[in-house]
């Protein structure tokens, strides 16, 4: 499958909108993220399987279950460090 820039931008919209989710950010600041996504992506932008991606990305870094697509793989699973554990050399 090729990815094309506007991929590229739904999966980095995903990524804003759940790492902003996660983060705490308050309903205003969520419903003008929700607003850009919808204009970039459509209505349909909650079951975008690019955007998805992005969201399942954070989900995955910070050990949350994914929201769609293919279930995790078992090298994913929750005796692997995430990324920021990798670069930092933490264990735990």
């Amino acid at each position: 499958m090729e990815t094309t820039i506007g991929d590229r931008d739904s999966v980095l919209l995903g990524i804003k909108y759940e790492a902003a989710r996660l983060g705490g950010v308050d309903e205003a600041g969520l419903a003008i993220i929700e607003e850009q996504i919808r204009t970039e992506v459509g209505d349909s932008w909650e079951s975008d399987a690019m955007v998805l991606r992005g969201r399942d990305a954070v989900r995955k870094e910070h050990g949350l279950s994914r929201l769609g697509g293919l279930p995790q793989r078992l090298s994913d699973g929750p005796g692997r460090l995430t990324l920021w554990r990798r670069l930092l050399g933490r264990r735990s």
